[in-house]
């Protein structure tokens, strides 16, 4: 082949591989990928709800339409309620997720807890079940409650999927 034809040949592969990479981008940019939390998935929540009962209520709270007050004897171990009245619902996901493995909550969030504290649940739970308890209690605010927690999300999407990436499937 001449000088000229192997150019054409080159530029011609050129253009072919970047109009591949062009289009795979494009498909991917397009690819949702699924929330943090899967709370509207059936299996994800009834596994997060007998967690949450077994695990959360007793300083929380319960959840859902006939919620039940915490019942730990102690008046200092009362943590905030996961429902629309509490502030769970302010935070992005990959907070929620991080402050129920480690434990640690920042000073704001503290309503009475300080005693005891908030257990590190990363010793007793594993990552998917951390977030099943976190896609239950999702799954019970009302809409616009999560709406805005979504909006929250948007904020914190890299943060999120960060999480997403370490924790793999384990949400889904």
């Amino acid at each position: 082949m001449r000088g000229s034809a192997k150019g054409i040949v080159a530029l011609v592969g050129i253009a072919g591989i970047g109009l591949v990479a062009g289009l795979g981008l494009t498909l991917m940019a397009d690819r949702e990928d699924p929330p943090l939390l899967a709370w509207n998935d059936a299996e994800t929540v009834a596994r997060g709800h007998l967690l949450y009962d077994d695990q959360c209520a007793a300083c929380h709270g319960g959840l859902g339409p006939d919620p039940t007050p915490p019942s730990v004897s102690n008046p200092d171990l009362v943590a905030p309620p996961h429902d629309e009245t509490g502030h769970s619902w302010q935070h992005p996901d990959y907070a929620l997720f991080e402050l129920t493995r480690s434990g640690e909550v920042a000073e704001l969030c503290l309503t009475g807890a300080e005693e005891g504290g908030m257990p590190q649940f990363g010793d007793t739970l594993d990552d998917r079940q951390i977030l099943d308890v976190l896609a239950y209690i999702k799954s019970t605010w009302p809409e616009a409650t999560r709406e805005h927690q979504d909006g929250v999300n948007a904020m914190y999407a890299a943060q999120n999927d960060a999480v997403r990436s370490l924790v793999g499937d384990a949400g889904h």
